[in-house]
């Protein structure tokens, strides 16, 4: 019967099906089943060789159709060639499961288009960057959804996907370009549009393109930080060796003014070269300290209270022509820092931003948490961000020195007081118009946690080599309610073991060594249970066979865990 066949078909390399059967099915609808089920190659052997029978058997996707009478020379062939076929479509699967796998989870975005411009394909990461489905995304125009403007105008850029086509070759996009999402935000991207050829033929596109924001971010403040070094210690050099000559031009003057009556001309000229020494010396101090480090007691403080204390300063600074307004997170955190230097940078961004708004404007202080790019990592930060509705001529030049006045330094101080405290200054112009200018500060952690008391959770010892394996798993571990604990070799585990407090209540290590391991742990922890990740198939619960996924790997622990006596409770 059909409902025999497709129960045996498993153990089969190839099955070969008569239409007719007994039971309610035949044997094509038996055969879309194997196909479906077991992903075999099914030739048909039948006496029906009419076009309706025909047609119906496509529909299954055979490997062959032999009418009866058969012959052993053609059924050895029709054999043969199924068996082959369905050698090549395997291979051809698996290549593309890899390729599929691959292209879903490369950090690029890539983008396939047809020759004619719409959207084919597109990657997970396409997906995070355009804000489009790959469902949506079909047939749809290129230039839809991956929208390119220029940054400055805020005009559209021009398809490179044409381009490339045109030329037969690569083509890089234009750093001046920027995503602009679906949902309106824009992206700061790079990358490239290349055309798809096979066998001489253009068969589409490929748009690769990757977010490079965080990155711009980080080279502009680098080269922000090294113009500031540099500025900072050719100042600190010249104020030394200026220092030196108008001390002595000073102290001579302070001679002749001695030698020459009041009245003299000769004393005029000493007592005018006497007060241009005091003014330059009185510079040269300047520069002095904007070139040292100015940080000196540092305390653990929140940005919110120092902008409450200085709410009535700030106030009396803008005046009644320029409206202030705060917007202050309480959640935005704590930092550690010198509070003095912070005031100072807060009071430089304040009066420098008064002074862009001769006519009245609107001024806004706002706090808030963020995580910053530093050097390729996400680094949690506290910010302070002041927004003015005046104009600043040159954004690139803001904080490079202007003068040797104070409000030719103010920036510059502000840059170098942050950069100080481990932090990093953004400028550029509001979403909303005029300009905005943002100081994060590295968020005050604290001390670590201390050790977790005994009982409360079950502790896990897991010994991996791998660093970011472990680091993996101990987030995952964690934050489904356990204590992990890492080894990177069983010398590590078995030190682990002697000075952690408390019951060690499961080892997880490679299976040729979790047994030594646990051995010598049970001297302390008697009660350790012990995970064994092997390679070969599994014999008992206590295996794992590798490879396996992390959630895997928490419900083999879990149910290790449930095998056995509850953890007791910690006394509260």
């Amino acid at each position: 019967t059909a409902q025999e066949a497709i129960e045996q078909a498993g153990a089969a390399d190839i099955v070969l099906m008569d239409i007719r059967l007994d039971g309610p099915i035949d044997g094509i609808e038996a055969a879309a089943q194997v196909r479906e089920r077991y992903h075999l190659p099914v030739v048909f052997l039948t006496a029906h060789a009419d076009r309706a029978t025909l047609e119906r058997a496509k529909s299954a996707g055979p490997y062959g159709y032999i009418v009866k009478p058969l012959a052993h020379a053609s059924l050895n062939t029709s054999i043969e060639i199924a068996l082959n076929q369905h050698s090549m479509e395997r291979q051809l699967e698996e290549r593309e499961a890899w390729l599929r796998t691959t292209l879903a989870s490369v950090a690029d975005a890539v983008v396939v288009t047809g020759i004619d411009g719409q959207v084919r394909m597109l990657n997970r990461a396409a997906e995070a960057l355009t804000g489009w489905i790959e469902l949506e995304a079909g047939d749809q125009p290129v230039s839809k959804v991956v929208r390119l403007i220029e940054a400055d105008s805020g005009e559209p850029a021009d398809d490179p996907v044409p381009v490339a086509l045109l030329r037969d070759a690569p083509v890089p996009l234009d750093r001046t370009w920027r995503l602009v999402a679906r949902d309106g935000r824009e992206r700061i991207i790079e990358g490239a549009a290349a055309p798809i050829k096979a066998s001489g033929v253009t068969l589409g596109a490929v748009l690769t393109f990757r977010d490079v924001g965080a990155r711009r971010w980080e080279e502009y403040q680098l080269r922000q930080s090294h113009k500031a070094r540099a500025v900072e210690r050719l100042a600190a050099g010249m104020s030394h060796d200026y220092s030196n000559l108008l001390a002595i031009i000073r102290n001579q003057a302070q001679l002749l003014l001695r030698q020459f009556s009041e009245h003299s001309p000769t004393h005029q000229a000493a007592e005018e070269i006497h007060q241009a020494a005091v003014a330059a010396e009185q510079l040269t101090q300047r520069l002095a300290v904007f070139g040292t480090p100015q940080l000196k007691e540092q305390e653990v403080l929140t940005l919110n209270s120092v902008l409450r204390r200085m709410s009535k300063l700030i106030q009396s600074i803008a005046a009644d022509r320029v409206e202030v307004a705060m917007r202050l997170d309480p959640r935005s955190g704590k930092i550690n820092g010198d509070v003095a230097q912070i005031e100072q940078a807060i009071m430089n961004l304040v009066l420098h931003s008064c002074a862009t708004m001769p006519e009245g404007g609107r001024l806004l202080l706002e706090t808030g948490s963020a995580d910053i790019p530093h050097h390729g990592r996400n680094r949690n930060c506290v910010f302070l961000a002041l927004t003015h509705s005046g104009k600043e001529p040159d954004p690139e030049k803001l904080f490079e020195p202007a003068s040797t006045g104070d409000e030719g330094l103010a920036l510059s101080m502000v840059h170098g007081i942050v950069t100080e405290h481990g932090g990093y200054v953004s400028a550029q112009p509001g979403a909303n118009g005029g300009f905005r200018f943002e100081l994060f500060f590295p968020r005050w952690s604290g001390p670590a946690l201390l050790p977790r008391p005994a009982g409360r959770a079950p502790s896990i010892l897991l010994v991996d080599y791998r660093e970011r394996v472990r680091s993996q798993l101990h987030n995952f571990f964690e934050a489904n309610g356990y204590n992990l604990l890492e080894a990177s070799d069983a010398a590590e585990a078995l030190a682990l073991g002697q000075v952690h407090e408390g019951a060690v209540d499961l080892l997880i290590a490679d299976g040729s060594e979790a047994d030594s391991i646990g051995k010598q742990l049970r001297q302390t922890h008697p009660s350790l249970e012990i995970l064994r990740l092997v390679d070969a198939p599994e014999t008992s619960q206590g295996e794992l066979r590798r490879p396996f996924t992390q959630q895997a790997l928490l419900e083999r622990v879990e149910a290790l865990f449930a095998s056995r006596p509850k953890l007791e409770s910690a006394a509260c």
